[in-house]
């Protein structure tokens, strides 16, 4: 018997309301597969990494614009798009969800593309108005083969201007050779403010337990008594701590996930699906008074390659140096490819904030969760061991950055 509440048109609604709720979301699952994957590879070496997908995903969807043939079908394959046009439709509407906000109390962000071409080439049209329209990057023209150590130059002002002075090197002088045709680059800034702040006072130091067994002591925050975003799950526990948005509409957020077991990072590594569903699907958190919350102090810097991890998983044709489906970049006949595409990351977490920058660069040659009405169970989150964690907005779950703290001394 027909569910006689159950009519075409309440159907249709509850599909229609499915559809918006997936259309407001952002897909960076390659960016962050990647992520991941270099996360992975680093655990045995003891020693904190960071990166951003956001970054990363910039960079692929400028890349795809001016490819054809096999490797446009690999980026968007990876990249989860049908054709150009709806990449580029995402491109835009993540420019859109990073676009800096100057209303008091919200979160800093810079989300900026650059490139520079060597003067002996030239932009095809098309190419070049998908990059200003769309990416808002305005092409220098320069000179790689004379005057390589200027361009350096350049390049490490802009970076350090784009980051605040926290990434004050983005080419070394090996990083430019006389084949170099461009220099594509993403800087992502991000400076938040904790809704519910810790106190400086209450900063004490303490012991955190390394992958190896060793211990080491360092400051750790502490707050008592404050509700959180907060869930229990079988491999981990998580927690979401927000950042103030003054009169945005965005909503920034920093979880924590933290093992049950003391050396249990790299088992959470293999197993946690990281997307944009997660929180609706894979850790559902619920409003929950915690008894006490300590978490470390954290600065650190990384510098990554992503260049073999990408062909792990499929990005390949891109880095062959016999590629020729990079027609659409340049008026020229020579072949072009990607050498690589590596990206430097800082990360500072204290009592007031966040702070956290990226620079994504590429060288190529010829919602909140609802509030319990029951008084909320009392927890404690005590993050004296390996933990991942995670910058994103949480209205399009856009992942700004991922990061492991193994020491943060």
């Amino acid at each position: 018997m027909k569910n006689p509440n159950i009519t075409k048109e309440s159907t249709d609604k509850k599909t229609n309301s499915n559809e918006t709720v997936r259309e407001k979301l952002i897909n960076m699952k390659f960016s962050v597969d990647v992520v991941k994957h270099v996360i992975k590879e680093n655990l045995d070496n003891n020693k904190s990494l960071v990166c951003s997908p956001a970054s990363i995903d910039a960079v692929l969807r400028i890349l795809a614009v001016g490819t054809e043939n096999s490797t446009q079908k690999q980026l968007l394959k990876l990249l989860g798009h049908g054709d150009v046009g709806e990449l580029n439709a995402a491109a835009r509407k993540l420019r859109d969800v990073l676009k800096a906000s100057y209303s008091k109390d919200a979160p800093e962000i810079s989300y900026v593309n650059a490139l520079w071409l060597d003067q002996r080439f030239s932009l095809k049209d098309e190419f070049d108005k998908v990059l200003r329209e769309v990416h808002n990057a305005y092409p220098r023209v320069v000179d790689f083969v004379n005057q390589s150590d200027k361009v350096v130059t350049e390049a490490n002002s802009w970076a350090k201007q784009q980051t605040k002075g926290l990434i004050k090197q983005l080419l070394t002088r090996n990083s430019i050779t006389r084949d170099t045709a461009l220099l594509l680059a993403n800087a992502l800034y991000f400076k938040g403010t904790w809704l519910h702040s810790f106190e400086s006072i209450n900063t004490k130091d303490d012991g955190f337990n390394l992958l190896d067994g060793h211990k080491v002591r360092v400051p750790f925050m502490n707050q008592w008594h404050t509700n959180f975003d907060y869930g229990a799950f079988e491999k981990c526990k998580v927690i979401r701590m927000m950042y103030k948005t003054g009169k945005s509409t965005k909503h920034f957020s920093m979880y924590v996930f933290l093992p049950h077991e003391k050396d249990g990072l790299p088992n959470l590594m293999d197993e946690i699906k990281i997307d944009e569903n997660m929180f609706n699907e894979q850790f559902k958190l619920n409003n929950t008074k915690v008894k006490n919350l300590r978490i470390p102090k954290f600065k650190f810097k990384s510098h990554v390659s992503f260049k073999e991890s990408m062909k792990e998983l499929g990005l390949i044709s891109a880095f062959d140096n016999d590629c020729e489906d990079f027609t659409g970049v340049i008026d020229d006949p020579k072949p072009l490819y990607v050498t690589d595409i590596m990206q430097k990351c800082c990360v500072e977490t204290n009592e007031r904030g966040t702070v956290a920058t990226a620079i994504t660069p590429k060288i190529k040659k010829a919602k909140r969760a609802p509030a319990s009405r029951q008084q909320p169970p009392t927890v404690e989150f005590i993050a004296d061991h390996p933990f991942m964690f995670m910058i994103r907005e949480d209205s399009c779950g856009a992942i700004l950055f991922v990061g492991t703290m193994l020491n943060p001394k």
